[in-house]
């Protein structure tokens, strides 16, 4: 087992991993809010996520239980719900909305190696309003929220006259007594909704409270507190997300929580195209689909993880360009370490190497680090089982897929050209040695000669 440390954005430094239970580890990542279609910067959120379950479990060596939301109820939502289904009922026209792109998502996962498998609960808002209603009623009966104008609100300043601090994640910098305009009814700026009045052609629950029936909707942000601390228990191991989502989503989250929640916050930086943030309010964002015009997405995959998770990543179509030729170099390198064995294959370098990868990937999810671990392994010349072990344990961690339909291509055919290719270049007969050789790439079979002898693998077509 290996020691995991983590830069855990409470503390602002990087810690050891501590798990609450030794065996398995509790995980939240913040999910898509499903009004649109999932752009290649929320995907890199969520397969920075995904990097780090799999290097809990596979580095680690700890089962994890990872939970990621649907938010399916929001204002984005309300609006473009009506906008696409203006003749169905609201909630009906949310629903239909909120399946939509639910499903564009799973998909679009699906296309960069997120298995659904791996995912614990795929849980939606709408389906948890008793759960926000619960944590609600207790922020009320605390004096923590209170209601204006049919409106429930949590109050900053209730919960710093408790004795709670508020900003644990980030320096938050506001009048706790100043008002936003004339109309808004909350007490301080920095209060926010925890549930919101009903209002004409929106969707809309029962909330009774002491007799009094407040008509409504959740706010945003007390739908992660219920679906989280639901599946995960009132304190768990880690909570993800892009920082974008530090403030106000998650300090939020935490204070509606009563300050405890998850241990460990790692954050993602933002992906940036052409020197902006990527972002569907500045209209400069890509889709998967848009993404998968210039290359496949595993090599989008691939080039996330040749980022650091707390670095900004940059986007262009001739990095995805890059990225899907060293994909292709990647597999092929599989190819033939599958296909050919090195004699003199020494188990300890491997063994090596694989330590210095999971080394570099469990502090802190360092993938450049464990990239250049691989490519020293690639440079080696050294294939065979012990190799390929090895890359299975790297498409374990990363998923890359390196080795998914890419499997033996020796046959008796392949044999017997290999065969007259040898006995041609034993009698210098280098026309018929060349024409051998590009037979077998008619075939999707690439060779070279080297010292140990003919190196086989299959050509990669990643199209």
């Amino acid at each position: 087992m290996t020691q995991l440390t983590f830069y855990n954005s409470l503390s602002k430094q990087k810690e050891i991993f501590k798990p609450i239970r030794p065996l398995k580890v509790g995980l939240y990542s913040c999910g898509l809010t499903v009004y649109d279609r999932a752009h290649i910067g929320n995907l890199r959120s969520f397969i920075t996520a995904d990097l780090l379950q799999r290097v809990v479990r596979h580095v680690g060596e700890i089962e994890v239980d990872w939970v990621m939301n649907v938010t399916d109820i929001d204002d984005k939502m309300i609006v473009r719900a009506n906008e696409e289904n203006p003749d169905a009922a609201p909630k009906e026209a949310l629903q239909k909305l909120a399946h939509r792109y639910e499903d564009a998502l799973m998909k679009d996962l699906a296309l960069v190696n997120i298995q659904r498998d791996d995912i614990a609960a795929l849980p939606r808002a709408t389906d948890h309003i008793a759960e926000m209603q619960t944590i609600i009623r207790e922020l009320l009966n605390d004096n923590i929220a209170y209601v204006a104008d049919k409106s429930i609100y949590f109050s900053i300043k209730r919960y710093e006259d408790s004795g709670k601090n508020y900003g644990l994640l980030t320096n938050v910098d506001y009048d706790p007594q100043a008002r936003i305009d004339d109309q808004d009814q909350k007490e301080g700026a920095g209060d926010f909704a925890l549930w919101k009045t009903a209002m004409p052609n929106e969707p809309a629950w029962d909330f009774e409270i002491d007799g009094t029936n407040y008509t409504g909707r959740p706010g945003w942000h007390i739908e992660c507190s219920a679906m989280s601390t639901k599946y995960l228990g009132d304190e768990f191991d880690l909570h993800t997300g892009g920082i974008d989502l530090k403030f106000p989503h998650h300090e939020n989250e935490i204070a509606q929580c009563g300050g405890v929640l998850a241990r460990y916050w790692l954050h993602n930086d933002h992906l940036h195209v052409s020197g902006e943030k990527m972002a569907k309010s500045r209209k400069n964002f890509y889709t998967l689909e848009d993404v998968s015009e210039h290359g496949n997405p595993l090599a989008f995959r691939l080039m996330v993880l040749s980022s650091h998770y707390r670095s900004r990543m940059d986007y262009s179509n001739e990095g995805l360009a890059e990225a899907e030729a060293r994909l292709k170099t990647l597999r092929e390198w599989a190819s033939k370490v599958i296909n050919n064995s090195t004699a003199s294959a020494d188990q300890t370098q491997i063994t090596d190497w694989q330590e210095r990868f999971d080394a570099a990937l469990a502090d802190d999810l360092g993938t450049p680090v464990a990239q250049a671990v691989i490519a020293e392994a690639e440079r080696s010349g050294i294939y065979g089982n012990y190799m390929a072990s090895f890359i299975e344990h790297i498409d374990d961690v990363l998923g890359l897929q390196l080795l998914k339909d890419n499997d033996a291509v020796v046959d008796a055919r392949i044999m017997e050209t290999l065969s007259q290719r040898d006995t041609a270049r034993a009698n210098k007969d280098f026309v018929t040695s060349d024409e051998l050789r590009d037979s077998l790439r008619t075939r999707g079979i690439g060779l070279e000669d080297t010292p140990q002898g003919q190196i086989i693998w299959r050509l990669q077509d990643l199209a």
